[in-house]
C-alpha cells in the first residue's frame, strides 16, 4: 500500500514528488516518526518517516546497491570479517550480521552525531548483532578533524572542505586508522582462510586511506570503493597506482577487471553521473585473489 501511494504521487507530479510522496506515505502509517522494513535475508532497518533518501529505495526502487548486494552473496563467508566504514545508518552492517554471527567482526563506523544515533537504533532493533563505532576512519588514529554533514541529507557528508555540502553543519569527531581496524580484525580470526571485507564509503578520502595500505601485506583484504560516476580523474586509476588489482561490480552480478591499459573502460561503464559506482581492490595472489577466483571460476590477477 505504502508503494503504491508513493508511485502514484511519483507519476501525478512527473516525478517531481518522489521524496514527498515518500514521506506522506511513511507518515500515515509510521511510528513515533519511524518506519521499520524487514530485510529480505532477516533483520530490520528502521528509517525516519521524514527520510526522503531511504524511503525512495525502498517504497520506489525496492532495492539498494544491487552490485555489491550479488558481489557479498556469492563471496562473504562467516568466518570473514565485515568492516562497514562509513556505515550510515548500517542497512549493510545489518545484513552481513545475519552471515557472520559474530557481532566483533561486523563493525559498523560512522561519523556523523546524527546518523550515529539512528544507527544505534537499529543495532538495538537488530539484537545488537554488530559494533557500533562513532569515529571517522581516517590515516591514523586519534586525530580531531572536521566532519561536516548536510542537514537535509544525512547521507551527503564528508571531512573534505572543499566537498562539504551547502547546508552543512561542522562538527568536530576522532579518526581511527583502518589499518587499527584491521590488525584488531586480525586478532579475532576464526580461520586461516578468512577475509577481511572493507567497504569505504568515505566521500573524497578514498585516496588518502588506500595511501595508508601497502598492498604487500594485505592479501587477506577485500576492498570495497566507489568510484563517482561524475568524476572522470578516478579514484580507480590511483588504486591500481598502489599496486592492487580492481574490478567493476555490475548490478547484475557480473564483475569485470579493470586495469591501467583499459582504464578508459570504466568511463564507459560509468553511464549516471549521480550515482556512485561500487568497485573491488584486492592483491594479486593473495587470499582474497584466491577466494574470488573459486567463486568465480576465473584467476584475479
Amino acid at each position: 500500500m505504502l508503494r503504491v501511494s508513493a508511485g502514484a504521487l511519483k507519476a501525478l507530479t512527473s516525478g517531481r514528488g518522489v521524496g514527498l510522496g515518500c514521506t506522506l506515505a511513511a507518515r500515515s502509517i509510521g511510528k513515533d516518526g519511524q518506519l521499520d522494513f524487514r530485510l529480505r535475508g532477516g533483520g530490520v532497518f528502521m528509517v525516519r518517516t521524514d527520510d526522503r533518501y531511504w524511503l525512495t529505495y525502498l517504497l520506489l526502487l525496492k532495492n539498494y546497491e544491487n552490485d555489491l548486494d550479488h558481489f557479498l552473496t556469492r563471496v562473504l563467508r562467516a568466518k570473514d570479517s565485515f568492516l562497514d566504514c562509513g556505515a550510515n545508518l548500517g542497512l549493510w552492517s545489518i545484513a552481513v550480521s545475519r552471515v557472520i554471527d559474530d557481532a566483533r567482526r561486523v563493525v559498523a563506523v560512522e561519523a556523523g552525531s546524527r546518523t550515529f544515533a539512528q544507527l544505534e537504533r537499529n543495532w538495538e532493533a537488530n539484537d545488537r548483532s554488530f559494533t557500533t563505532l562513532h569515529r571517522a576512519v581516517g590515516e591514523i588514529s586519534g586525530e580531531r578533524v572536521s566532519f561536516f554533514a548536510s542537514v537535509g541529507d544525512h547521507a551527503s557528508a564528508t571531512m573534505v572542505q572543499g566537498l562539504r555540502p551547502e547546508d552543512s553543519k561542522e562538527e568536530i569527531v576522532t579518526t581511527v586508522g583502518l589499518l587499527d581496524l584491521v590488525a584488531e580484525q586480525r586478532i579475532l580470526r576464526t580461520a586461516d582462510d578468512a577475509l577481511i571485507f572493507v567497504k569505504l564509503d568515505i566521500e573524497g578520502m578514498e585516496r588518502k586511506i588506500f595511501a595508508t595500505l601497502d598492498p604487500a601485506d594485505h592479501g587477506d583484504l577485500a576492498l570495497l570503493y566507489e568510484d563517482h560516476g561524475s568524476e572522470q580523474n578516478h579514484v580507480t586509476a590511483f588504486v591500481l597506482e598502489r599496486g592492487f588489482g580492481t574490478a567493476f561490480l555490475a548490478d547484475d552480478g557480473s564483475i569485470e577487471f579493470i586495469t591501467g591499459e583499459n582504464l578508459h573502460r570504466l568511463s564507459a561503464l560509468k553511464t549516471d553521473s549521480s550515482r556512485g559506482y561500487n568497485m573491488l581492490a584486492f592483491v594479486s595472489g593473495g587470499a582474497a585473489a584466491g577466494r574470488l577466483a573459486n567463486v568465480y571460476g576465473r584467476t584475479f590477477v
